[in-house]
């Protein structure tokens, strides 16, 4: 073949960077035009157009590409610059297809910083070329997915840190975000009340200053995307599994758990067409044991047993709101201490309290020597997948549900330690809240009467129009039983007596709106501390 004649001949520059990994070397595409532009003018070729892709090259469809290859077969440029052959192809079919228009003279010059490739040179060199930078960008992937495995192994999240999170400076290891964690745990403990939707949390945080990278609403499809990824109680998901992570949990695995249920489409559509009545899952019938249900008449809510039984075995009437909450507001009254009585009953929790670390090392005894277990089944079934002697799908499926349990035990271990060790400051803070509890529900909305009936009661028992019965939550019972001790002297039973102080002053409002509120380790009102399980 003749050598081709490259005088006048009319250039394209091509320049491309992709944002992925196995350009990390490359120039910019800006520095590739300048290095291209100068090639030109010493070499006085004419450049026609340019032509700028920010896109990688591994695979074929690339647009810039293409028109740039269409410009070349219309005749109107004979000739590429381009910083390196591997900017034009790394994938087999794009790379057959600049060979071949080379071949044909189609395109008359590639000219490149250091060579320049003609139809007439063995195709050999240009084959070898393309064919290295295809192997690299292979080899690439390969060494990616490789060091992705190995950072899953260490427990590392091989991804964008999610909201709550940055990267560690030095180590690239999750750390909390100190803007932002908070926000992300107060948004799983608001919503595991069951009194918050995910809209509404989304107008919330957005209000308390929450905001996007981009300094935007965070959009309630995020919130609900956070509310459902394991990596806040220390695990991720990667390739369909969830793996442990060494990364610091925001929540515990028993508040996740309790928001997934709540996010239950089913629940969700159940609870959508309810009306929200402040008291109806926490009363009972005092004749016939039956849940009390609500129903509005004539602009007004009233509560009466449901005689699922049939109406000829009970014979209770209606109540209406207004009654109900003076009837429970006259028992909080009668359940009032005062402060030497409180004070003594805290003491008296205390000493109750010291014999919860032996109850709570058995625990973590019994959770230690189930999460040994399950190990030791994860081990025998990775050994019967490696040695093909259960189907893939099988494999997964089990795993996954290994892999969940390992996550619930730890969790439930972890609730274990911190229970024994936080026993007596959680004493603390119910006592604050016997003082105040009154009070809030008296003055406060809607909301907070439910929030102080869900902590304090498990049932409130209603016959003739009266409160008859008053189951006291965990652990206020625990606490009650103390009170008693408290107020007997030497040994002396005088009987129930009030759980409330009817009194309050501004300091113990106050600090009453700071449990409510986030305080160093946030508790919302409608929790029952496990102080006994």
């Amino acid at each position: 073949m003749e050598k081709t004649n490259t005088n006048n001949l009319r250039y394209v520059i091509y320049a491309r960077k992709s944002s992925e990994s196995e350009d990390r070397q490359a120039l910019s595409i800006q520095s590739q035009i300048i290095e291209m532009k100068e090639i030109a003018k010493r070499e006085k070729l004419a450049v026609v157009k340019i032509f700028e892709e920010s896109k990688s090259a591994k695979a074929p469809g690339r647009p810039v590409f293409g028109e740039m290859i269409k410009l070349l077969k219309s005749k109107k440029a004979d000739g590429i610059l381009c910083w390196k052959i591997d900017r034009l192809a790394r994938n087999p079919v794009d790379e057959g297809m600049v060979k071949w228009l080379l071949q044909n003279e189609t395109i008359r010059k590639i000219k490149t910083f250091d060579r320049d490739y003609n139809p007439e040179d063995n195709v050999v060199i240009a084959s070898i070329e393309f064919g290295m930078a295809n192997q690299y960008i292979r080899d690439l992937s390969r060494n990616v997915k490789r060091g992705l495995a190995e950072k899953v192994r260490r427990g590392e999240y091989p991804g964008a840190p999610p909201a709550g999170y940055i990267n560690h400076a030095k180590t690239k290891q999750l750390m909390l975000d100190p803007d932002n964690w908070r926000h992300i745990k107060k948004a799983f403990w608001l919503y595991s009340t069951g009194m918050y939707s995910v809209k509404t949390l989304s107008d919330r945080f957005f209000s308390e200053g929450l905001r996007s990278k981009t300094g935007k609403k965070v959009h309630h499809s995020t919130i609900h995307k956070i509310l459902t990824n394991p990596i806040y109680y220390g695990w991720f998901r990667y390739n369909g599994q969830i793996h442990k992570g060494i990364h610091p949990p925001i929540i515990s695995k028993g508040i996740f758990d309790k928001v997934q249920e709540i996010l239950f489409p089913r629940k969700h559509a159940k609870r959508a067409n309810k009306r929200d009545f402040v008291f109806r899952n926490f009363l009972t019938c005092g004749e016939c044991g039956l849940k009390i249900t609500a129903e509005v008449q004539k602009g007004h809510i009233y509560y009466r047993c449901t005689k699922s039984r049939g109406a000829g075995k009970c014979s209770q009437r209606y109540i209406r709101e207004e009654d109900l909450i003076s009837e429970i507001e006259k028992k909080l009254r009668q359940f009032s201490f005062d402060k030497e009585i409180i004070d003594l009953a805290i003491e008296s929790a205390k000493q109750n309290g010291r014999k919860q670390y032996e109850h709570y090392t058995a625990i973590e005894k019994k959770n230690k020597f189930l999460l040994e277990k399950n190990q030791i089944l994860q081990n025998s079934l990775v050994e019967k997948f490696v040695d093909n002697n259960i189907p893939e799908d099988i494999y997964n499926r089990k795993l996954a549900e290994l892999r969940g349990e390992e996550a619930t035990l730890e969790g439930k271990l972890a609730d274990a330690k911190s229970n024994y060790r936080n026993v007596f400051e959680k004493i603390e803070q119910m006592a604050t809240f016997v003082k105040v509890a009154p009070k809030i529900f008296k003055d406060g909305t809607n909301d907070d009467k439910k929030d102080v009936i869900s902590v304090i009661s498990s049932n409130i028992e209603i016959k003739d129009r009266k409160i008859t019965g008053f189951t006291l939550a965990m652990p206020f019972v625990w606490l009650i039983k103390d009170m008693e001790n408290a107020k007997t002297p030497r040994g002396e039973n005088q009987g129930f007596e009030p759980l409330f102080l009817a009194k309050t002053t501004s300091k113990e409002v106050a600090l009453s709106s700071k449990l409510r509120g986030w305080d160093s380790n946030p508790q919302p009102i409608g929790y029952t501390y496990p102080i006994v399980s």
